[in-house]
């Protein structure tokens, strides 16, 4: 122990200090007095130590290891005080020292980011009441005045601060509900209140859940059943019923999802109360407690309460119906209501069960029809899934059920196989089941005619999808009691492929994974047919309307399951010469018919990159070739990259693909990478199509201008025409680009044409590099038998990536190669190889120093907040293995903190602009988590450091950072009220997490109010002043804060006192302009 003592006040690191303290309190015998006096002081001293660390611990694992190890003390002190002398428990009870900055702590972090810590500090207030109550001396625990002071403040708090639901829950187990609704009797409907709030209902229902068992334990001892009954619905049921039928429906629906199900847990008799109440309502007022669009009436509350009651196994439809409970009349009512919720909620009745084998009635096989009959074309997608998930489990339950009942057949005795009703009523339900599903796959067929609604197929095609799923093929001892495969005919098929013309893309996905799961029953080998689908497909990939070629990829991704493909393919003269499979291979069918589509595609597709660098108008005109791209990447994505047996043509393929690629960059790249792509229209080698461009460009210019239109921004400029040939009178039949087209045919083009083309053909390259380096096998030695792809081909890739994102200035240009290099990071950091696997690493060490050089011969982009530098370097930290220590993270940090705050003043000011919009980018990115939040801090004091800078560009890129900053501690503003505190937090809770803002702040204060203290009168406001306002404006005192707080706001209200009357004199005067500008 002496040892131990003398640790605590040694000169040791923050973390050797903070396990040191870990040990002893888990080494140490703690129970039974045997550590004696000098424990007792032990304790307390580690007890001090431990709450100075919290100060300065703010890493993510050491802020967890030290909550978890101040659980740990706090349960060690309950066992000293078991048999502890009377000065540790004056030390311990709630007044002490040690219990206060005790009490800082939790509320210091029972809001804070990390759960493990908020769960700590909640195990943490419990333990001090347990503590406290060791303490006391056979006192009255409700009436002392430590809990009656921790009830007064946690009360005062607003229910906007999470961590007053988990107090206050701790405290109900301490003292009692009672006490709580001494207080205030409404403090339950206040509860309830909150829950319209989806980040509060978890918390508010786990609390009302303690209040009301222990409300019902404390009246149970009190009162007679019938009486502590009555008082108990009255607190409780009341408000929730009352809610039920006039609340919002964001209020309703959480109440019903979080509190109603542990109500009914608590008190399953108090179902019978609400039905009588709400059947009451009903009766009184028919028309009335129907509800409305915004409200669920007593209809609604009454579907709600029976739903949920179902569900968990406190009744069953049979007892609904013969209890008349509920008629069929009112289910429909629910049924075909007009508010969303309460549909779902009488559908739910319905199809959700506490048993899963609990078999259907006639009545509710009848009530499912006449719903889907009505309910398919919502308009809402919320409401869309709900339904289509609920359907679902019903199909689970008839499959289940079905099942028990074919075991029950299977098990009877030749005694009961005598009784002939028995036997009639399992066959009759199996055939009723059988029946019911037939009905349902008719209506949803039907439901797929041509110019169908989209919310129409999409309900049809999931619930299509989730039957053909659970009701598949019989395996092993399943019966089935019905295929959709037996309801497929030629007709529906046709139906099922016209939806992939769709123009929403859900539609599509619905429709070929439905197709796929009957492939085995579909027949499609006519020949002439195929060919016709094929045809098809290959002319929407070419279109001009972008969505075209999606549909042309989900039809060939159909049709390479099918065999005739492939003849049709070989067909082709120029993939015949150059492929040649032989038919009886071992390749699966699949695999031959990709690689012959592929084939068929690239072979189109460089016929028309040659003629495209020709002339990218024709190109743009009449065959875009970003659909042929889109082709080749959805039928690759199809298959099993890792298990092909045509390796050596695959490899091929890949190095076209590539070479391709890079090919048809070369050709659109001119285009994406201008500074200005909006109207740019490139100059063809025709002299026709220069002639006729120019005649367009002269037809748009104003008439009451300069020739600012003249000069037109051309890439080649070839060819000149004669404007003075031009004359004001002579119309131009039309303002498009004309062209010939391949046979012969004018066709007319438009820069966004152009653009289009040419941006999405850079988008599908993306894509496509992307994928070839995340799916396919790496070929590591050139002797490799099964790898497709070399470490060179991935390397230039990187290299092609790092070219686009780098140079090009247009945000349209560096997104598009942003999503394939994120996934060639994502391989490159699972890679064995080790050249590959250390390229992200070496590509951010290049840029840094690129950053940092600031070489006149770089050509990164200092403007376009920074244009794709950000995305660059947020792909390659990201890529970081997350159970790694990020050390390229934190790395990049301090780089990007030292460059964006520079010590002395620098006159090239280009990497200090980097920096800043490069945090901007990655305090944006969610993926960093927690790892970033010890670097916000500094990225505040370099925003408002660099507002004050006399450099625009500066200024513009610290606003930026700024405004990311405080949505990043404060979180996403949601509501209009300027005075709620919901986006806000206390200034303890503040300081105690950037601990260095407090002085900066201070400091920054004082520089503003030293600048406004003019001695001529002159209003000065500094440029930070709003940035300090703004950040002090989001911070309020608590309740909970304490007098000796070290981190109190007091020292910040003279000088906002001294910044005020300016500042408000400057908004003052603002507002008078303002309004006298809108009056003249």
């Amino acid at each position: 122990v002496s040892s131990c003592d003398c640790l605590c006040t040694e000169e040791l690191s923050d973390s050797v200090l903070l396990f040191l303290c870990h040990g002893a309190l888990a080494m140490l015998e703690w129970k039974n007095g045997s550590m004696g006096e000098n424990g007792e002081k032990l304790l307390l001293d580690i007890a001090l130590v431990l709450l100075s660390l919290a100060s300065r611990l703010k890493e993510s694992n050491m802020a967890v290891s030290l909550s978890r190890i101040l659980a740990i003390w706090t349960n060690s002190a309950l066992d000293v005080l078991e048999s502890s002398s009377q000065n540790l428990k004056s030390s311990l009870n709630g007044n002490s020292n040690t219990t206060g900055k005790l009490l800082e702590y939790v509320y210091t972090h029972w809001e804070h980011p990390l759960d493990a810590v908020r769960h700590q500090a909640k195990l943490i207030f419990k333990n001090i009441l347990r503590i406290h109550q060791a303490t006391l001396k056979g006192s009255v625990v409700k009436s002392d005045p430590f809990f009656s002071m921790l009830t007064e403040s946690l009360l005062s708090l607003e229910w906007h601060v999470k961590g007053k639901y988990a107090s206050l829950g701790c405290l109900v187990e301490s003292v009692g509900v009672e006490n709580i609704l001494t207080v205030d009797r409404t403090i339950p409907a206040q509860i309830l209140d909150v829950m319209g709030d989806q980040s509060l209902a978890p918390y508010a229902s786990d609390l009302l859940e303690t209040m009301f068992i222990n409300h019902k334990s404390h009246l149970i001892s009190a009162f007679q059943k019938n009486i502590w009954i009555n008082h108990w619905h009255d607190t409780w049921v009341s408000p929730l019923l009352l809610i039920l039928c006039e609340g919002n429906p964001d209020q309703t629906t959480y109440v019903i999802d979080y509190y109603l199900p542990k109500l009914l847990k608590c008190s399953p008799d108090s179902l019978s109360y609400m039905i009588k109440i709400l059947q009451a309502s009903a009766d009184k007022l028919l028309i009335l407690s129907l509800g409305s669009c915004n409200t669920r009436g007593a209809l609604g509350a009454l579907m709600a309460c029976l739903r949920t009651a179902r569900a968990h196994g406190h009744l069953q439809f049979r007892e609904i119906m013969r209890d008349g409970l509920l008629s069929i009349g009112c289910v429909k009512q629910g049924l075909v209501h007009q508010h969303n919720q309460v549909r779902i909620d009488a559908l739910g009745l319905l199809c959700e069960t506490h048993r899963s084998t609990e078999i259907l009635t006639m009545e509710e096989m009848q009530l499912i029809q006449f719903f889907i009959t009505y309910n398919l074309n919502s308009q809402s997608p919320a409401v869309r899934q709900q339904i289509c998930s609920l359907l679902k489990k019903l199909f689970c339950r008839i499959q289940e059920s079905s099942q028990v009942l074919y075991k029950l057949e299977q098990s009877k005795t030749k005694q009961e196989l005598i009784k002939e009703s028995a036997k009639w009523g399992h066959f009759a339900t199996l055939q009723q089941y059988k029946d019911f599903m037939s009905s349902i796959c008719d209506k949803l067929f039907e439901a797929l005619f041509p110019g169908s609604s989209h919310p129409t197929r999409f309900s049809s095609l999931t619930i299509l999808g989730s039957i053909a799923e659970i009701f598949s093929a019989a395996e092993g001892h399943t019966q089935a009691v019905f295929q959709l495969a037996q309801e497929i005919d030629p007709t529906r098929v046709q139906m099922l492929i016209q939806c992939f013309a769709s123009t929403f893309e859900e539609v599509k996905v619905l429709a070929f994974e439905l197709l796929m799961k009957l492939h085995d029953r579909l027949d499609l080998q006519d020949s002439e047919n195929l060919h016709l689908l094929f045809q098809a497909a290959l002319d929407l990939s070419i279109s001009t309307k972008p969505y075209d070629c999606v549909t042309a990829s989900y039809l060939l991704n159909f049709l390479i399951h099918h065999k005739g493909l492939l003849n049709i393919c070989l067909k082709n003269q120029q993939v015949a010469h150059t492929f040649q499979i032989d038919e009886d291979m071992s390749a699966s069918t699949v695999e031959k018919n990709t690689l012959a589509v592929i084939k068929y595609l690239l072979s189109n597709l460089e016929r028309e990159i040659f003629q495209a660098e020709k002339s990218l108008l024709q190109a743009a005109a009449s065959f875009p070739m970003y659909g042929r791209v889109h082709c080749i990447t959805g039928t690759l994505q199809q298959l099993p990259l890792n298990n092909l047996t045509l390796v050596t043509e695959w490899r091929q393929m890949v190095t076209k693909l590539i070479l391709m690629s890079y090919r048809l960059s070369s050709v659109v790249s001119p285009i994406v990478q201008s500074s200005s792509p909006e109207g740019l229209i490139p100059m063809d080698n025709d002299s026709e199509s220069a002639g006729r461009l120019q005649m367009i460009l002269h037809e748009i210019q104003p008439r009451d201008t300069n020739d600012y239109f003249t000069q037109a921004k051309i890439l080649k400029e070839h060819h000149r025409v004669d404007f003075a040939k031009l004359t004001d009178d002579e119309p131009v039949e039309n303002v498009c680009t004309e062209i010939r087209g391949k046979e012969g045919q004018t066709c007319d083009v438009t820069a966004q044409m152009v653009l289009v083309c040419c941006w999405r053909s850079m988008k599908e390259i993306s894509l496509l590099l992307g994928m070839l380096c995340k799916l396919l096998p790496l070929q590591t030695v050139s002797e490799s038998s099964d790898g497709l792809i070399t470490v060179e081909q991935v390397k230039g890739i990187g290299d092609y990536f790092k070219h686009h994102l780098l140079q090009s200035r247009h945000r349209g240009a560096f997104e598009l190669a942003y999503t394939g290099f994120v996934m060639l990071t994502e391989i490159l950091s699972r890679c064995t190889n080790e050249s590959l696997h250390t390229l992200p690493q070496q590509w951010l060490y290049n840029v840094l120093e690129e950053i940092k050089s600031c070489d006149p011969s770089s050509k990164l982009c200092a403007t376009r907040r920074s244009a794709g530098i950000p995305f660059y370097i947020q792909a390659l930290l990201a890529s970081e293995p997350k159970k790694s220590k990020t050390n390229l993270l934190k790395m990049t940090m301090n780089e990007l903190i030292s460059l964006a705050v520079p010590v002395n003043e620098s006159p090239n000011i280009i990497p200090q602009v980097h920096a800043l919009n490069i945090l901007r980018a990655l305090f944006r990115d969610t993926r960093f988590g927690e790892n970033i939040i010890p670097y916000i801090a500094d990225g505040i004091q370099a925003a408002i450091l660099g507002f004050t800078s006399p450099v625009w560009a500066v200024r513009n890129s610290s606003t930026l950072l700024f405004s990311t900053l405080i949505t990043r501690i404060f979180g996403v503003k949601r509501g209009k009220d300027e005075n709620s505190k919901k986006n806000r937090m206390t200034g303890r809770e503040f300081f105690s997490r950037f601990p260095t803002l407090y002085p900066f702040l201070l400091q920054q204060l004082e520089v503003v109010a030293r600048t406004m203290g003019s001695e001529t009168g002159e209003l000065k406001l500094h440029p930070s002043l709003f940035l300090l306002l703004l950040i002090l404006g989001k911070l309020y005192p608590s309740p909970m804060d304490g007098t000796y707080s070290a981190l109190s706001m007091a020292p910040f209200v003279p000088f906002i006192m001294r910044d005020w009357e300016p500042g408000w004199e400057a908004a003052s005067q603002h507002r008078r302009r303002k309004t006298e500008s809108e009056k003249s």
